[in-house]
């Protein structure tokens, strides 16, 4: 705020008709520019002066305590009103973020739903087993598992790949044994 702009608001801040969206800059260039501020102290000082003894109210012994009281009341409450906006923003910005991911979460489900069941319609029946069932399972034996359960049992763990290969070495060690008594063998002929 410029210097005429501070002056032109000081009859309205003195009336008590300061725009809101002016008084917080209002407030900081009074404390900032001295000679603006001793303009202020002067009208202030008459007309709140005058307005006192019109009402026949008992006249103020400090008028400049009593303008920095009212300086200061418009700073709190000037800045009051900005900290409820940025509360309002933050809570508004809060809301949408929920309720976006939210509907993103909703999107991403329906996306997911939508692969699936189109993934089910490309693979046929499951295992064509509606149309087939009585050639999977025959004598109530489902092939379908029996051939799964098959390959399943085939299945070595790393304990028995383990185990084979310890046994594998001590097969290994008796044969060389075995191998090693044979040599001190006398061959016989009859």
């Amino acid at each position: 705020m410029n210097h005429l702009e501070a002056q032109s608001y000081i009859m309205p801040f003195i009336e008590g008709n300061l725009p809101e969206n002016k008084q917080e800059d209002f407030v900081i260039h009074m404390k900032n520019c001295k000679k603006c501020h001793e303009e202020l102290e002067i009208y202030y000082t008459l007309l709140v002066g005058m307005k006192q003894l019109d009402n026949k109210q008992s006249l103020s012994t400090d008028f400049n305590r009593d303008l920095e009281q009212e300086l200061k009341s418009m700073s709190h409450k000037a800045k009051g009103r900005k900290r409820f906006r940025v509360s309002a923003f933050s809570a508004i910005m809060a809301v949408i973020l929920v309720l976006g991911t939210l509907a993103y979460a909703d999107v991403i489900s329906k996306v997911y739903n939508f692969e699936q069941s189109t993934k089910a319609g490309n693979q046929g029946e499951y295992y064509f087993y509606n149309s087939l069932g009585e050639e999977f399972v025959f004598d109530n034996v489902d092939r379908i598992y029996s051939g799964v359960k098959i390959d399943d049992e085939k299945k070595i763990s790393d304990f028995q790949r383990i185990r084979g290969f310890q046994d594998m070495e001590n097969a290994y060690d008796q044969i060389m044994t075995m191998g090693e008594e044979m040599t001190y063998v006398e061959i016989t002929t009859d």
